[in-house]
C-alpha cells in the first residue's frame, strides 16, 4: 500500500491543527485538493516530501469564480519515467480543467534539491489549465514562486516549507520580476511563444495582470495577488495605461479570440521592461 503524507493534519485534525487550512479555503476547494493529493501520493509512493498550496490560495486572493488552484508537490528525487507516466495518467482521469469539481488547477512537481535554491537550467514537471503534462524549464518567475511557498504557502502535508526552501531576498524578488518581464517580451517578439496564443482575450488580460504584478514586485520587493497588483498599478502607473488595466479585469475569463488589444498589451509589456531596466 502506498505511503501517504499525514493528510490528517490537513483534513481531519488528527495530527495537528487543521484550522488554518480549513478556514482559509472555500468549501469548493478542499474536496479537489484532497482528491489530487490522494491520487498523487498513490502515484509517487515513497517519492514525496510534501504538498503545499501556493498562488492565490497562499496569498489570500483566491476567487472560486476566476482563480486556479495552485499545488506544489515536493519530491525526494526527480520524477522518474515510470512516475511521469503514472502522474500523466492520473491527470488524464482528473483533468486540470472541466473536472467534476468545477475548478481549474495547476500542479508543479519539483524535487527537494531543485526547490531549495534557483539555478539556471533546472526543470520541473507541470500540468495546468490549457497546458499538456510535461517537463518545463524553471522560468525567472520561480524566484517569486519559491518566495510565495516559503513565506505564505499552506502546508497540506509534509514539513514547514521554510525547511525546504532557502530564504529569498527582496532584491532576489526584484531581479526575478525584472527578468521575467524581459523574458516574456523576448518570447512574444522572437516567436518562441507563438503570437497566435495571444489571440484569446483572456490570455491578453492575464498578460496585463502579470505585468502589474511584476511591476509591484520590483517596486516593493514582495509578491502580491493579482487584485492587489492591479489596484496598486491603477494608483501608480501613468494614466495612459489605466484603460487597458481596467479592461483586463473585465476579461480574465474571456475565451473569445480577438487580437484587437494585442498591440497595446505588448506595448504595455515593453514599457514595463523599460521602466524596470
Amino acid at each position: 500500500m502506498a505511503r501517504k503524507p499525514a493528510l490528517g493534519s490537513a483534513f481531519t485534525g488528527e495530527k495537528g491543527d487543521a484550522t488554518p487550512l480549513l478556514e482559509t479555503l472555500s468549501p469548493e476547494v478542499a474536496p479537489l485538493i484532497e482528491a489530487v493529493v490522494e491520487a498523487v501520493t498513490e502515484a509517487l509512493r515513497d517519492n514525496i516530501v510534501g504538498v503545499y498550496l501556493t498562488g492565490s490560495l497562499a496569498l489570500g486572493g483566491f476567487d472560486p469564480e476566476t482563480s486556479d488552484v495552485d499545488v506544489l508537490v515536493v519530491t525526494e528525487r526527480p520524477v522518474s519515467d515510470a512516475e511521469f507516466a503514472a502522474l500523466k495518467a492520473l491527470h488524464e482521469r482528473l483533468s486540470p480543467e472541466g473536472n467534476d469539481f468545477s475548478l481549474d488547477y495547476d500542479v508543479y512537481y519539483i524535487d527537494r534539491g531543485t526547490i531549495r535554491r534557483f539555478a539556471e537550467g533546472q526543470r520541473h514537471v507541470k500540468v495546468g489549465t490549457g497546458e499538456p503534462f510535461s517537463w518545463r524549464r524553471n522560468r525567472p518567475n520561480w524566484g517569486l514562486e519559491r518566495w510565495t511557498v516559503r513565506e505564505h504557502g499552506v502546508t497540506v502535508a509534509g514539513p514547514d516549507p521554510k525547511t525546504l526552501i532557502e530564504p529569498v531576498s527582496a532584491d532576489d524578488l526584484r531581479a526575478a520580476a525584472s527578468e521575467e518581464l524581459r523574458a516574456r517580451l523576448g518570447h512574444w517578439n522572437d516567436g518562441s511563444w507563438p503570437r497566435g496564443d495571444l489571440s484569446r482575450v483572456g490570455t491578453q488580460a492575464f498578460e496585463v495582470e502579470t505585468v502589474c504584478r511584476a511591476l509591484f514586485t520590483v517596486e516593493s520587493g514582495a509578491a502580491s495577488t493579482k487584485r492587489e497588483a492591479v489596484e496598486w498599478a491603477l494608483a501608480t502607473v501613468p494614466g495612459r495605461w489605466h484603460g487597458l488595466i481596467e479592461w483586463s479585469q473585465a476579461h480574465t475569463r474571456d475565451l473569445t479570440r480577438d487580437q484587437g488589444k494585442v498591440p497595446e498589451v505588448l506595448e504595455f509589456l515593453g514599457w514595463a521592461v523599460e521602466r524596470t531596466g
